[in-house]
């Protein structure tokens, strides 16, 4: 995007805003109480009680900008009444990094903090950066942005990989039947896979599962004369086992001779339809953590080995299986899933946030046919990655060991952050002095290297609920159980606002005891209002048509005070302006000093008082701005005492003369003397002479040259006028148009000579230059109107898919608020209907005799 189409798009969007934006001393001043102040980013709160002591600095308006503050200091605000709830941290924990072996490694530090975050509230002032951003993708952006949006705060997080860190390792593998030759090559590799890992670290340790599908239909024969159907001799020549959804076939252990006997003891099944159960069994594997056996700090790894796809939420609905999935562990003493036929296969997003929660790092070794199937697959799974086994599985150990130490090599910071809080991580990684990029990855590392991570915090908005105020939010790399602990504390309230704290007063006398001091201003109790609390009755029906009639300068608008006021006991008290020179009054505050018209910048024109609206002028002054002399004398020439004003052919309006035109002639000059298409006036006779000498165009211009001419022609640069030389020799100056549009100017003088008189043309001077009028860049006009074309409808497309996004999520957030609060009843298939039907005889009477007659279509 080159620098004019960024400064093209910014005109287009300018008008937007414009009627948008405020400054921020208004954005400030326009907050009444001090959470309200505080929640408006940069803005600061003066406590100062305006009852108890007549010198007591009070200013007129309470909250005002930082800037405000440190311009003003005192004359503002005394020092110790500002209240300013800046952003801050505490370091709760901050142990070192460290590698020990046989002690517990240290990854991440700090281990935890304690932030406290100003907020922001306006949010269409948040959707003007975000315009600004995707216009300019310039740094100043996000400076704008801080003004609107919240404060930044940054901390500085450091991370080192540490030697011999323990690693959990889970092989999660379908054992339908095509998959058996891979269970027997499994078994032969847990030797060779524990010696691989063990070379990347000695603390190792290797757990086994298996899975097929629900034992239901259409996902697998459930009837006894299928089931003899299913059990189909297998390629070792053994018969397949009955099919089960997941079973944890050996909890993670150091025993790599027990996990291969398990594997070689896992029984090979089979279902009926293509996809595989696998999502159940990933889902009890990454959430028992006791049954699987899972270590509090150590890097877990699932390697999740199939030849088929899976099944989805939603597939179990085929089942009559309705109720969704939990998240939950639900495995029995002999480690199989006892949920598999009471809740629906989980959502792929269920998957995604159980394993960033319990940091997974999960491995899909799958054939070479099914790649772009789990492709899409690790695209929606954090932490996941992909890798292709071979005919003979013999690639296995190479897989894990090179996925492995991509992880370790490169780290990736996440985080759950609520919605409210923005969170931005800027890292020079290892390039110590290399520029500080936006960034979440870094690799190439190897143990000892320490990087750095320059974490921004910055509150969006603050929640109405006060039990949202504080949060706790966990940053941490990706696929380790070490995180940052956050406790997020936002500020959306004064201390002086709580009861117990300084500043706040119950039954104060300030506030006649008819309510509490808080901050510097009271707030009543129920049956008072005003300032102090003076006025009786109550604040809802004292803003009632009938309380307010008083305040209202007649029955026909609904304004109160004319707008620049509240009503207090029936009398209109006029708001304060930050400017104390700038004043409402009036019985209404319907009068002002400040609004009239302006000139020059000044209300009046600095020539006059502004009462009520209206410019009234100082002596010698008038008009609507008070910029007109009341006098003749500037349209009477100086040396002419006699003459008459504007020479009798105008009117003199503020000191000006403006020429009448009498007759279809028309008077110019500066007392209207003068007559360019009167009688004996040259300036049509001499034109087309002076334009053919002077810039060789016009109607006299011959192959190129001029006719002699025998009067005199000067070129000047600029035509002086001097009204009162040219008026004693003589001389007129003359205005006309010619070729192509250009208007030039000349002077001439003349005089009677000769036996007859004739007139005598002796000089004549025209400037070098003609005002010629530019023409229209017809091609910039129209590649300008497509381009503002294509921008707006590209804005009008942002703006509908932002909405369209909000309200998704909105439908999305309402839907799982129903699905939470939905119950299930596990007592029937909704899909089943009994076979049997009863009716009764209409003509015999007696209950006993009921006959059941059954449905044989």
């Amino acid at each position: 995007m080159t620098r004019w189409m960024v400064y093209f798009l910014w005109i287009q969007f300018f008008p937007f805003v414009l009627c948008q934006y405020k400054d921020p001393e208004s954005v400030c001043a326009s907050q009444e109480t001090c959470g309200d102040c505080l929640r408006t980013p940069r803005c600061v709160w003066c406590s100062t009680k305006a009852f108890d002591d007549q010198n007591a600095n009070v200013p007129l308006v309470r909250c005002a900008t930082k800037e405000k503050l440190l311009k003003e200091g005192n004359y503002w605000c005394r020092t110790s009444d500002v209240i300013d709830e800046a952003s801050s941290m505490v370091v709760l924990e901050n142990r070192p990094l460290s590698s020990t072996k046989g002690m517990v490694p240290v990854q991440i530090q700090p281990q935890k903090i304690q932030i406290r975050l100003r907020p922001g509230k306006h949010h269409f002032l948040f959707f003007f950066t975000v315009i600004v951003k995707l216009l300019f993708f310039l740094e100043r952006s996000v400076r704008i942005s801080t003004l609107f949006v919240g404060e930044e705060y940054r901390l500085t997080v450091r991370y080192s990989q540490a030697e011999d860190y323990p690693v959990d390792l889970y092989y999660l593998m379908d054992l339908s039947a095509s998959m058996e030759p891979y269970r027997d090559q499994l078994s032969e590799l847990g030797l060779q896979l524990a010696e691989a890992m063990r070379k990347l670290t000695s603390n190792f340790r290797l757990g086994f599962g298996s899975f097929v599908d629900k034992v239901v239909l259409p996902m697998t024969y459930t009837q006894p004369e299928k089931s003899k159907l299913q059990y189909v001799l297998t390629k070792s020549g053994k018969p397949a086992d009955p099919p089960y959804g997941y079973k944890n076939q050996m909890p993670l252990t150091e025993n790599i001779t027990l996990f291969k006997t398990r594997v070689q003891e896992a029984p090979v099944s089979a279902n009926l339809d293509s996809p595989e159960g696998g999502l159940d069994a990933m889902m009890q594997a990454i959430v028992c953590t006791e049954e699987i056996g899972w270590r509090q700090n150590a890097r877990r790894l699932i390697v999740f080995s199939t030849d088929a796809s899976y099944h989805i939420a939603g597939d179990g609905k085929l089942a009559g299986i309705i109720e969704p999935n939990d998240c939950l562990c639900h495995l029995d003493e002999q480690g199989f899933y006892t949920y598999s036929l009471l809740q629906d296969y989980p959502s792929i997003a269920q998957i995604n946030k159980m394993a960033r929660e319990r940091s997974m790092n999960i491995i899909f070794a799958v054939p070479k046919h099914k790649n772009e199937t789990y492709h899409l697959l690790s695209r929606r799974i954090s932490g996941s990655r992909i890798g292709i086994i071979g005919e003979n599985s013999e690639n296995v150990v190479a897989l894990v060991r090179g996925e492995y130490e991509k992880l370790v090599n490169c780290i990736t910071m996440t985080d759950n952050a609520p919605s409210i809080i923005d969170v931005k991580y800027f890292s020079r990684c290892l390039d110590e002095k290399g520029e500080l990029k936006e960034r979440q990855e870094c690799g190439g590392l190897r143990v000892g290297n320490v990087v750095e991570f320059e974490v921004v915090l910055q509150a969006t908005e603050c929640p109405e609920n006060p039990n949202e105020w504080q949060k706790s939010m966990q940053i941490k790399p990706r696929g380790i159980n070490e995180s940052l602990t956050i406790e997020v504390n936002i500020t959306c309230d004064c201390p002086c606002e709580r009861p117990g704290y300084p500043g706040y007063t119950a039954a104060a006398k300030d506030c006649r005891q008819n309510g509490f001091l808080a901050c510097g201003i009271c707030f009543c109790n129920d049956g008072f209002y005003g300032k102090q609390c003076e006025c009786k009755g109550n604040a809802a029906r004292a803003m009632s048509s009938a309380a307010m009639a008083e305040c209202k300068s007649n029955n026909e608008t609904g304004e109160i005070c004319s707008g620049h006021g509240v009503c207090k006991c029936g009398v209109c008290d006029c708001m304060k302006r930050s400017n104390p020179q700038e004043v409402f009054y009036g019985k209404y505050c319907d009068c002002d000093n400040f609004s009239c018209k302006r000139s020059e910048g000044l209300v009046c024109g600095g020539r006059g008082k502004c009462e009520c609206g209206t410019c009234n002028c100082l002596p010698g002054w008038g008009g609507e701005t008070c910029d007109c002399k009341q006098t003749n004398s500037t349209c009477i020439p100086s040396n002419d005492v006699t003459a008459e004003v504007c020479s009798g052919r105008g009117d003199c309006i503020c000191g000006s003369c403006h020429c009448h035109e009498k007759d279809n002639v028309r008077y110019s000059g500066q007392y209207c003397e003068e007559c360019p298409t009167c009688p004996g006036q040259l300036c049509e006779v001499l034109k087309d002479y002076v334009e053919c000498v002077a810039y060789n165009s016009g109607p006299l211009v011959k192959n190129g040259k001029c006719e002699q001419y025998l009067h005199e022609i000067d070129i000047v640069d600029k035509i002086v006028e001097d009204p009162e030389k040219d008026q004693e020799s003589g001389a007129h100056i003359c205005r006309t148009p010619g070729d192509a549009g250009c208007t030039f100017v000349f002077k001439y003088e003349y005089y009677r000579g000769g036996n007859r008189g004739d007139i005598k043309i002796f000089k004549i001077q025209a400037e070098k230059e003609r005002t010629c009028p530019l023409p229209i860049n017809v091609l910039g006009v129209a590649v300008g109107l497509i381009i503002s074309t294509v921008i707006l409808g590209f804005l009008i497309l942002l703006i509908w898919k932002i909405l369209t996004t909000i309200h998704d999520r909105r439908e999305y957030a309402k839907f799982e608020q129903e699905r939470k609060l939905a119950k299930w009843d596990r007592g029937d298939n909704p899909l089943y209907k009994q076979a049997t039907l009863t009716f009764k005889n209409p003509t015999y009477k007696e209950y006993s005799n009921v006959h059941e007659i059954n449905d044989i279509n």
